[in-house]
């Protein structure tokens, strides 16, 4: 038996998330890639997966390793698997690594990138990839913002809903906005995030650059622990898990 770490990627537009919903016949990620797996290997796979993605929201670097009876060179490996696959779904990457590696608990830091498109009018081709700001944004200001929150803080308010984590303390290592044209892109880096705390960084985070919501009022909501002190729950459809790191 071999231990096999796979790096995915999807379009999380069509999916009802990551995680396996059975016995709800709901088209998620893991429940289709643990089909295909099993079907190219021929035995029943138990996937473990370093984290979970919401409904709509996309991977380049999702990561989930198992173990599995198979003599298929892992360098072809992931065509044999995507056969098995939609078009929005696919593995990128196979390797070997130790018997005791589990792609959860070895994870040392998440990378996730949030794209906005900021012009005026929507454009069809970015609609499932990129969230749609009509109004201007000061990126000036949303950076600003965001670097209040870099460091350890409580992110209380940052929950969504029906989460209920044991400590909603959070240190986040490292975040960038980069502004291009009408694109802003905005990278985390940490290694865990809450459900929806993203987000709900975002949301809030263009209300500032739209001037609705004053500078400090993210680093605000970390002492408040008041959810109504931040903006809206951004969409989904911006947020991409680019990258799990392990050294």
């Amino acid at each position: 038996m071999r231990n096999i770490l796979l790096t995915i990627a999807y379009d999380g537009t069509d999916f009802h998330g990551y995680q396996d919903q059975r016995p709800k016949p709901l088209r998620t990620v893991e429940g289709l890639l643990r089909e295909a797996l099993e079907a190219t290997v021929g035995h029943e796979v138990r996937l473990q997966s370093a984290g979970r993605t919401d409904k709509g929201v996309h991977a380049m670097g999702q990561r989930a390793n198992f173990r599995a009876d198979t003599a298929i060179d892992l360098g072809n490996f992931p065509k044999v698997v995507n056969y098995h696959l939609p078009k929005d779904l696919s593995i990128v990457r196979a390797q070997a690594v130790p018997d005791d590696f589990h792609a959860r608990y070895g994870a040392k830091r998440k990378h996730y990138r949030y794209r906005i498109y900021n012009r005026r009018n929507r454009n069809g081709f970015l609609d499932r990839s990129h969230t749609h700001m009509p109004f201007p944004l000061d990126a000036d200001a949303m950076e600003a913002a965001l670097s209040m929150i870099v460091g350890e803080h409580d992110f209380s308010a940052f929950e969504g809903r029906y989460a209920s984590p044991a400590n909603p303390v959070r240190a986040i290592d490292e975040i960038r906005l980069v502004r291009r044209g009408d694109f802003i892109e905005v990278d985390f880096y940490a290694m865990s995030f809450l459900k929806n705390q993203i987000r709900i960084i975002m949301g809030c985070a263009m209300e500032i650059g739209r001037g609705l919501k004053p500078v400090d009022a993210l680093y605000n909501a970390t002492l408040t622990k008041n959810r109504g002190d931040l903006g809206p729950t951004a969409p989904a459809q911006g947020l991409i898990l680019m990258d799990i790191q392990y050294t």
